[in-house]
């Protein structure tokens, strides 16, 4: 109750700020969306929709280290109890607001534009608008859920889905109805069903890149069902979402001279969303580990385009497409094609894995010095999962990958060193599960994750 009665005054402080969408009410308590461009300015509220991605997976994940001063130097408990994998005490009150609550918000937000579209009449005048509204706010809710899955529930298993712990699905903004875990195969069923309604009702291609439109509910789904290791259901939506929109950036055309090289909705973005960097993540701290680093060739525009070189052996990473400002986990024309390769490679489609990885990466490599793969080169799909690390480096993903991988065996151990102890993350452990906020679970009485 009182996480939701936060919430809602953070959605009741934005709305007087639209003043543009917004007739003015002589009692700003008052103050509720009313008409389709009410709705959709609340929907163009950058920080309430697109700016609420979570940071805890990335400071969990293993594609950076930082030294024993930096972590003690740290005034975020939170961060160095995630970068350690601890138990517990990972989301405090005093580290408020963070990714539960920002998650959540977005639910909320995205369920009222839901109840409040229903008191409108839907008419053949205001059937494009009115669509199009309820198609972002399914595409939103679908996104926080499936957020929510990838940070408090394990990986998803087919076989055990039905029984892990998955998210509270919060259905309206009543604060009355009681909370309660679902199962996570419920969970990711909610989110397909939200997806499958956004790519009904959304245009092809939305007017900007920070409203979502088909496209960005195809490459959405595919990641999803790439989390779900439905390889062939993944490649199927990553194929929907390049069929709309293929364009790659040529890396030789980028400047490295820029503290970041990379522009925010430049031509790969398909729809924009970004989280906080967290104070771990910053790139005077945050060091790209040697085993990353080392794997980016001589010739691979990449090293120098997503690293700083510190000059002392080590890299910080600037990489994000949104310029600097805050971290990039949103939907990219790249990752749909790693999507579209792993799984071809999966279902046993070498030609078309190839073909997808060698079309990424001939404009990711000096012009004239890639060599490209060929159907017989050996561990093809092995070279497409190297090659989505390389890319994809923290864009939040990681965590996720981490948790499928060792479902299909992959046994990877993560290990750390901090202040001369030795910190260990066995595949499959419950802490890929992160500690729901002690706060939520007493207020709500909500069923905590095993530790």
């Amino acid at each position: 109750m009182k996480i939701l009665y936060l919430v809602a005054i953070v959605l009741t402080m934005s709305l007087p700020g639209c003043k543009k969408f917004l007739d003015e009410k002589s009692d700003m308590k008052l103050a509720v969306p009313e008409r389709l461009d009410d709705l959709q300015a609340l929907l163009n509220n950058e920080n309430l929709n697109n700016a609420v991605d979570p940071g805890a997976a990335e400071v969990s994940a293993d594609d950076y280290f930082v030294t024993d001063a930096d972590l003690n130097s740290l005034s975020n408990e939170q961060n160095r109890r995630l970068y350690t994998w601890e138990k517990d005490n990972l989301f405090t009150s005093a580290n408020f607001p963070n990714d539960w609550e920002y998650l959540y918000a977005l639910i909320y937000t995205a369920n009222t534009v839901l109840e409040n579209l229903e008191k409108i009449e839907r008419t053949s005048s205001n059937a494009a608008q009115y669509d199009n509204i309820k198609g972002q706010a399914y595409f939103n809710r679908a996104r926080a859920y499936y957020n929510v899955l990838q940070l408090w529930s394990v990986g998803y298993n087919s076989s055990t889905a039905n029984g892990d712990l998955g998210p509270v699905i919060r259905e309206s903004t009543d604060f009355n109805k009681t909370s309660v875990r679902s199962s996570v195969a419920r969970g990711y069923n909610y989110v397909l069903a939200d997806l499958f309604e956004a790519k009904r009702l959304l245009p092809n291609v939305s007017v900007h890149p920070l409203r979502p439109g088909r496209q960005a509910s195809f490459g959405l789904l595919a990641r999803v069902y790439l989390s779900m290791r439905d390889y062939e259901k993944a490649a199927l939506y990553a194929d929907s979402c390049l069929k709309i929109k293929a364009v790659l950036l040529d890396y030789n055309q980028i400047s490295a001279t820029p503290t970041f090289p990379f522009a925010r909705f430049n031509a790969e973005v398909i729809y924009e969303s970004a989280a906080a960097i967290p104070q771990i993540l910053n790139n005077s701290r945050a060091k790209i580990v040697a085993d990353l680093i080392n794997q980016y060739a001589a010739n691979d525009l990449r090293k120098i385009l997503y690293f700083k070189n510190n000059n002392n052996g080590t890299f910080g990473w600037r990489g994000s497409y949104r310029a600097g400002q805050g971290a990039f986990p949103g939907i990219t024309v790249d990752e749909q094609y790693l999507i579209r390769a792993e799984c071809n490679a999966r279902l046993g489609n070498s030609q078309i894995a190839v073909d997808d990885l060698n079309t990424l990466l001939i404009k990711r490599f000096k012009s004239g010095t890639y060599i490209p793969y060929t159907a017989n080169s050996p561990d093809i799909l092995g070279l497409i999962l190297k090659e989505r690390r390389k890319e994809l480096v923290m864009r939040g993903l990681r965590w996720t990958d981490l948790k499928r991988f060792n479902l299909e065996g992959a046994n990877i151990t993560l290990r750390r060193i901090a202040n001369g102890i030795n910190y260990e993350l066995k595949p499959n452990d419950k802490r890929y599960a992160l500690e729901i906020p002690q706060d939520v679970i007493a207020i709500s009485g909500i069923e905590q994750n095993p530790r």
